[in-house]
């Protein structure tokens, strides 16, 4: 995957960019995890929908990327190399688009030892794959499939497993749950088509001229008799009988000649003898972290359930290394304790791609060259077993995990982290101030650690003034400290940055590492995930003009629009099916679904009519995007008059704006919107705009990306009875939480559209 996902939308929560990244990360490993395949990344950042592969090329950077698939494939070594996307605009997607063109080039530069030579010096090769192939596709009205390509059954049933492959795409496929991605298994016979666009063609096999075998490596002659041996010796109710087999095929691969497929098979041969000996070990602690300069408690266990000739010889953990010399009895348990000291500068447990800033915006910013590729972060501890097995030594790695038992799920193991001695973070990441008076502030400092001195200061740029911003004192462990402070708006109309820093020490040992805030996401189909990040806050200084006072939001899919409208004052109200009758709604000054409400909630459909006479007697009713679903009768259902959803949308940030309709209500009142308005806004302008609409809506702004006709359809309002409907393609979930100054005007005059009399 070039990208983790980071511009997607989210339909499980609110979080995005990295956040979603990172989500979308443990999906694919999730997905990985049912289909056994390896997951590699590049440093590509996903900046949102883009039109062309140029526009991708030109935010990744072709060649970092180009340098990031040909590193992948000299490591990995495939054969074959297959593409999801078509190289031209069928793919649909730029970045999807980009990402079969650099496929295709990199199966001719893995190759070149000229290209990219500077990463041959961390052990890689030339690589040559046999072929790279397209596999084509039927998606809704586009047909890319043709009987003279290759073409093969994927719906095949396996009997060891007991599925079809069919079965196990669509369970690994349901894990990108952020995405909707959710798809019943799939059985029966199933044809994929390939298109060889370098290479041999395959004709009978996708793996046509490639040995799949022992043959492809030097003096392996005798290796595959001793596999048939062992398989048809092999006994289900007995497998420790196979362990000395195994042990001695083990010593026969170690004297290949060292290469790819030599070391992937030593691995896999010592993972079949622990296995078959019943060897359980794992390292795990009661806490769920270590924190920099305190200590943790760590609990190793071992358990040989069968009865192999098996002795622990020694436990590495860092400095520790314990020499054990212990034989293992059959299912007899060894278990025992340590405490270890966690040093304060101890390397926290941050995403190596998140380390640092993005780089130009478009890749993240990684210069260790082993790192990428990986999916994630190595464990912050991992512990090396070595056991002695029929007289050969073998080392097994094992990460410290957290482990809890949970009431209602069980045993639960969770990825074990190291955080720093004090956290903290402020109570908004963009505070809005109108320049008309002072606005409070909160930050809270998280010691997990005891200190005996602290000092924080909070400060600020651009002339902003921050009044009763620092603390001295004293913080003990787990003791939250929050402090309290006002922030006035400098004189000019110029942003600032708000920063904090905090300077600790504790019996002489001083914690000078920058303050971040912790960010931990939880969801039941992923592991835990924690991340980083700098602990500042935007200041954005506007001249808005609110009229109208009380909000009533519909959640959707995730968003944080609300915490954005209670910077200027409003009071949102969060509603539920229940909530959604006249008598209650009547009292807001408008009703604001999120986005993709009326894809998650079937309920609104059948709220549509007390919705509308909501707007019917006076009442503003906002709908942020939703998709149609390839299905456009959805929008039929959401406002008064027909209207489609359609795909279309500006992902230029920086389209011109049209005003189509200069007197219309939505940009005079009570704010004049002109084409500052459109400044700064980030990553896009609409998504999924309103197309075929009826002629009562009206359509004030134009737009369009470079080589593309304007469309209207990115807000549409339209009066009905009293009050007004409005649909948004505009994307004022990504604008307001960023603090874009002319999305919060745009948004304050929808919420003040005037009724009529």
């Amino acid at each position: 995957s070039l990208t983790r996902g980071d511009g997607g939308q989210n339909l499980i929560g609110d979080e995005q960019g990295v956040e979603l990244g990172l989500i979308r990360t443990q999906e694919l490993l999730s997905a990985r995890r049912i289909d056994e395949a390896d997951q590699f990344f590049s440093r590509a950042c996903d900046f949102g929908f883009s039109k062309t592969a140029d526009e991708t090329f030109r935010i990744w950077g072709h060649d970092k990327i180009l340098s990031d698939v040909v590193w992948i494939i000299r490591k990995f070594q495939p054969d074959v190399i297959i593409t999801r996307f078509p190289g031209d605009a069928r793919a649909g997607h730029g970045q999807h688009w980009a990402s079969a063109l650099l496929a295709n080039e990199a199966f001719k530069a893995a190759a070149d030892p000229a290209v990219f030579p500077e990463q041959f010096q961390y052990g890689v090769h030339p690589w040559q794959a046999k072929r790279i192939l397209w596999n084509t596709f039927q998606f809704g009205s586009t047909n890319t499939t043709s009987e003279d390509q290759y073409k093969m059954d994927v719906g095949v049933y396996n009997n060891l497993l007991g599925k079809s492959y069919g079965e196990i795409a669509s369970e690994s496929r349901s894990q990108h749950k952020s995405q909707g991605f959710g798809i019943p298994r799939q059985r029966g016979q199933a044809y994929e088509y390939f298109l060889t666009t370098g290479g041999d063609a395959p004709k009978n096999d996708l793996l046509d001229g490639v040995s799949a075998t022992w043959e492809r490596v030097e003096g392996s002659n005798d290796i595959q008799n001793k596999i048939n041996k062992i398989i048809a010796e092999y006994s289900f109710e007995h497998p420790e009988n196979s362990v000395d087999a195994l042990v001695k095929l083990y010593q026969s691969i170690q004297q290949l000649p060292d290469g790819y497929w030599r070391n992937k098979k030593l691995a896999e041969v010592q993972q079949l003898i622990i296995a078959c000996s019943g060897l359980f070990a794992d390292v795990t602690s009661a806490n769920e972290f270590a924190v920099q300069g305190d200590s943790i408690h760590v609990q190793f266990f071992v358990n040989k359930r069968n009865n192999s000739n098996i002795s622990l010889k020694k436990i590495q953990l860092r400095s520790f290394d314990s020499l054990i010399n212990k034989d293992l009895l059959q299912n007899q348990n060894f278990i025992f304790n340590k405490t270890f000291h966690i040093s304060i500068d101890e390397k926290i447990s941050q995403p190596y791609w998140l380390e640092k800033p993005l780089d130009n915006g478009g890749s993240f910013d990684v210069s260790d060259q082993q790192l990428i590729g990986k999916a994630q972060n190595d464990a912050a501890y991992s512990v090396k077993f070595t056991f002695n097995i029929n007289g050969v030594d073998f080392i097994i790695d094992r990460p410290v995990m957290y482990k809890f038992t949970d009431p209602v799920k069980g045993e639960v193991y969770e990825p074990f982290f190291v955080i720093p001695a004090i956290t903290g973070n402020l109570d908004e990441p963009v505070y809005v101030l109108d320049g008309k008076k002072q606005r409070n502030i909160e930050l809270q400092l998280h010691p997990n650690d005891y200190f005996t001195e602290v000092h924080a200061q909070l400060s600020a740029g651009n002339d902003w003034e921050i009044k009763n911003g620092s603390f001295s004192g004293v913080m003990n462990k787990d003791a939250t400290q929050i402090m309290q402070a006002a922030i006035l708006a400098g004189s000019a109309m110029n942003a600032a940055e708000l920063d904090v820093h905090v300077t600790a020490s504790n019996d002489g040992v001083v914690y000078n590492q920058p303050v971040v805030e912790e960010r931990k996401i939880s969801y039941d189909h992923i592991p835990d995930i924690i991340y980083f990040k700098p602990l500042t806050a935007k200041l954005e200084k506007i001249a808005v003009i609110t009229r109208g006072k009380n909000i009533g939001y519909i959640a959707g899919a995730g968003d944080k629009v609300p915490q954005a409208l209670q910077q200027l004052g409003y009071i949102v109200t969060m509603l539920n099916e229940n909530d959604i009758n006249y008598e209650k709604l009547k009292r807001f000054d408008a009703v604001i679904t999120g986005v993709r409400a009326y894809n998650v909630h079937d309920w609104l459909y059948r709220k549509y009519d007390i919705l509308m006479r909501y707007v019917k007697n006076g009442g503003n009713m906002i709908v942020q995007y939703n998709t149609g679903n390839f299905n456009p009768t959805i929008s039929y259902n959401i406002g008064p008059y027909p209207f489609v959803l359609s795909r279309t949308r500006v992902t230029e940030e920086t389209a011109e704006v049209h005003v189509l309709l200069p007197d219309h209500p939505v940009l005079n009142y009570p704010n004049k919107i002109t084409e500052k308005d459109f400044e700064n806004w980030i990553q896009e302008r609409s998504i999924y705009q309103a197309e075929q609409f009826d002629k009562k809506y009206m359509a004030p702004l134009g737009m369009h990306d470079a080589n593309e006709t304007e469309s209207t359809g990115s807000l549409i309002i339209a009066s009905y009875g009293k009050g007004n409907f409005v649909y948004a393609g505009l994307v004022f979930f990504r604008q307001l939480p960023a603090g874009v100054t002319g999305a919060y005007r745009l948004m304050a005059n929808l919420i003040a559209l005037p009724p009529k009399k």
